[in-house]
């Protein structure tokens, strides 16, 4: 017998509703011992408050032992055991430090090639504590093979932290009448993305243009790569630019190349720096309608090329230069020069930094990680030795 849902009432004259609640206890485990109904009325019917004396006595020798509905299908019978103990199988948190992690990468024999990319990111989130417990983490089989976790275990070296994970030990390395292994289902599922995550868990219906022009924003803010944004670091960057990025997203066009992350970012971040938006949006909206603009103009030059035939071979790798070449011809224009070609210069990427210094500092932060931390070094170069990755 447990508590109920406030959305369910026990009907104590209806014997079998009775019996069924007793049974359905007995066989989630929450009801330890023998429980029965009690006496019965003259009627043959339960007696209601016969029932709840012995719920009572039931609650108070443990015989219930969860407040959890049997009833309520929105909530798990939490019926299993702390640490799984299995077939040979172990399932342990752990706190992993750059030491162990070292040293579980020299069981690393067979495995994809790292991606520097993806350790980098997982750093990021370790060193500013951003890194939360999952049940996803390292595992290993019963040749003590490291068959999951290569890059949160390289991670760990990289930001010089101690991570509290969960380490499986034991999966087995052959199925027994299979010719498959247990590595063969890891990491097969679909990995949810951010834009997937800014959808799901943050109700952003444009969470696929957010983190798009969050990862453009961030690769302006920054000398150095910024890919693999984590969830967190996307929410952080949107909120410090929410305003020019949610205008981006209303006013954005149907044209290939004026729809590219790296313009409708420079525009954003031009935008959030000005004294003045307003003149930035107009600018934006001139730049998509070609109106009021003239053969001398920076953004008549930058539409030329932005519509032109040669646009349709840009893609999401030449961001970072399309945001640079947007940058300056903005800056050009707001200060009326005339000229013949544009060509790519840092003069505007500079000058729209300048305007934002703060913000601009916050967002390359993000992407700082330790350096010279006591004892990696000789790590990393034993893990990357192990990995076969280049320092």
């Amino acid at each position: 017998m447990t508590s109920l849902s406030s959305s369910h009432r026990i009907d104590l004259s209806d014997p079998e509703e009775v019996r069924a609640i007793v049974a359905a206890g007995k066989r989630s485990g929450l009801v330890k011992e023998s429980a029965t109904a009690g006496p019965k009325s003259d009627s043959g019917k339960f007696d209601a408050a016969a029932i709840r004396k012995i719920v009572e006595e039931a609650k108070a020798t443990g015989a219930i032992t969860s407040p959890i509905s049997i009833l309520d299908p929105a909530t798990i019978a939490r019926i299993g055991k702390d640490v799984l103990t299995t077939t040979g199988v172990v399932s342990q948190w752990i706190d992993v430090d750059p030491g162990t992690a070292a040293h579980w990468l020299q069981n690393n024999f067979v495995n994809r090639p790292l991606v520097q990319d993806v350790v980098d990111a997982y750093a990021r989130d370790m060193a500013a504590g951003q890194w939360v417990q999952t049940h996803q983490g390292v595992a290993f089989n019963d040749l003590d093979h490291l068959i999951d976790g290569q890059h949160r275990l390289s991670a760990i070296i990289k930001s010089g932290v101690t991570v509290r994970m969960m380490v499986t030990f034991g999966l087995a390395s052959k199925i027994k009448g299979k010719e498959m292994t247990t590595m063969d289902c890891v990491d097969r599922g679909r990995t949810r993305s951010v834009a997937d995550q800014l959808k799901i868990q943050h109700g952003m219906k444009n969470g696929s243009i957010i983190a798009a022009l969050a990862g453009g924003i961030a690769s302006i803010c920054n000398n150095v790569r910024t890919r693999r944004l984590s969830v967190g670091q996307t929410l952080e960057i949107y909120r410090a630019f929410q305003p020019s990025v949610d205008f981006m997203i209303a006013a954005r066009p149907q044209e290939h190349g004026l729809k590219m992350t790296g313009v409708l970012a420079a525009f954003a971040f031009a935008m959030q720096g000005a004294a003045e938006p307003a003149v930035i949006r107009t600018m934006f909206q001139d730049l998509c309608s070609g109106n009021g603009l003239y053969d001398d103009m920076p953004l008549c030059h930058l539409r030329n090329f932005l519509v032109s035939d040669d646009a349709k071979l840009l893609n999401r790798g030449m961001d970072r230069g399309i945001a640079e070449l947007t940058l300056q011809a903005i800056y050009q224009q707001g200060n009326l020069e005339s000229i013949m070609e544009l060509k790519p210069a840092l003069d505007g990427l500079q000058h729209f930094r300048a305007l934002q210094p703060e913000r601009v500092a916050a967002i390359a932060n993000i992407f700082k990680l330790p350096k010279n931390v006591k004892g990696v070094a000789p790590l990393l170069a034993r893990a990357d030795v192990e990995t076969g990755v280049e320092p």
